[in-house]
């Protein structure tokens, strides 16, 4: 199952209606989250083992979300083929090939900037410029990794409500 499939999306729990934000708050009382989503922890059908925390993200200028695995130990956004072939055009090179050591194995690719939207079910939508993973090879699915994303970002989860809260660095 691609986290791409429409079918992810709509088994995700649903939130409880509560008020537009901020959701969390500093020690100073600013906002630390100003977005939250629901994520589903697990994907029977994917062809990957264990829990996993996959929200929804709009890589730019994509006129549709795609679903991706939060993963703080994936060193960038990694993008399905077919997603990075549709972005290839407005994304800027990096000049950097790389080889990403994965549990897939070694994947020859090489790394972008452009932005990507973490999508909000409640709150703000938080756009990210990251960089991006593309590799005609990968066959892993969408990933968004702590290095050149997720640093970009505040974050939480909330896994008693399957919540994952984000909000801009330094407001």
């Amino acid at each position: 199952m691609r986290l791409s499939s429409p079918w992810i999306w709509s088994t995700l729990p649903s939130s409880p209606t509560l008020p537009s934000g901020p959701f969390l708050l500093t020690q100073d009382k600013a906002p630390f989250a100003t977005g939250r989503a629901g994520y589903r922890d697990s994907i029977p059908e994917a062809d990957r083992p264990g829990p996993d925390l996959v929200v929804r993200i709009k890589p730019q200028p994509l006129d549709f979300s795609v679903f991706a695995v939060v993963d703080t130990a994936a060193p960038w956004c990694i993008l399905e083929p077919g997603i990075g072939y549709r972005l290839m055009d407005y994304l800027e090179p990096t000049g950097k090939p790389v080889i990403l050591s994965t549990r897939l194995g070694f994947i020859k690719g090489n790394l972008y900037r452009g932005v990507v939207t973490l999508i909000a079910q409640e709150g703000k939508d938080l756009e990210i410029d990251a960089t991006i993973f593309l590799s005609p090879d990968w066959q892993g699915g969408n990933f968004i990794g702590y290095e050149g994303m997720l640093e970009r970002a505040r974050f939480a989860v909330d896994p008693g409500t399957n919540l994952f809260y984000f909000g801009e660095v330094g407001r």
